[in-house]
């Protein structure tokens, strides 16, 4: 992970290094994928939590009748403000920022006819596959709801997070030098253009997360 992702795992040890108040780590998993945190109340009605996480997964996506192979890796860490309103209650209002290092790699794969499409052309596959790069900002403020966190007996318990963070995603489409005896930049231009506009629908990321946590 980068430092930035770093510096949410360095929050989340330093929680636990502060002693008699750092009383809560936990294990989670989810749509941020698996990872590990710590919890540090402020007030009976308020604290903070941090994490990190992540996973990897190989995807597949069509653009404008060409298909795209690629991995997804997901690698994320977060820094959050819980608000309990009830006293009675670990239900809560958790505010923060997802910080992330997430980037989707793929390549397009030839059709059944051994070309690729660029914008509107379809050129052979004599080279090496055009490429797209799909990154998320490196920080994406996150609103939702949950349970746990709550400072209430030790031993272990529950959380449950459900809510969506926010960040337009930047693609990058980058096609060999070969292909632009066949196609022109024009086209190539508008295959990037249709990869962004594919993408731009997920800039908003939901998020449902279950865990495990351990009082102490």
């Amino acid at each position: 992970m980068n430092k930035i992702i770093g510096a949410a795992g360095v929050a989340a040890v330093a929680m636990l290094a502060t002693g008699v108040q750092a009383q809560e780590i936990y294990i989670h998993g989810g749509t941020l994928g698996a990872g590990i945190g710590a919890a540090l109340p402020v007030t009976t009605w308020a604290g903070v939590h941090a994490e990190i996480e992540g996973f990897g997964f190989s995807h597949s996506v069509n653009v404008n009748d060409n298909q795209y192979d690629g991995h997804l890796s997901l690698k994320q860490g977060g820094l959050y403000l819980d608000l309990f309103p009830f006293a009675s209650s670990s239900f809560r209002v958790t505010a923060g920022a997802l910080i992330n290092d997430d980037e989707l790699s793929a390549h397009a794969v030839p059709n059944a006819q051994g070309n690729y499409k660029i914008g509107d052309d379809y050129v052979p596959a004599v080279g090496a596959a055009p490429s797209a790069k799909v990154k998320l900002p490196t920080v994406m403020p996150y609103l939702g709801l949950g349970f746990g966190h709550k400072p209430v007996s030790k031993g272990f318990g529950v959380t449950f997070d459900i809510g969506v963070a926010y960040g337009r995603p930047r693609t990058t489409y980058s096609v060999p030098e070969i292909y632009t005896a066949f196609t022109s930049a024009q086209n190539i231009a508008e295959q990037e253009q249709k990869i962004s506009d594919k993408v731009e629908r997920y800039k908003l990321y939901p998020v449902l997360q279950l865990g495990v946590t351990y009082r102490f």
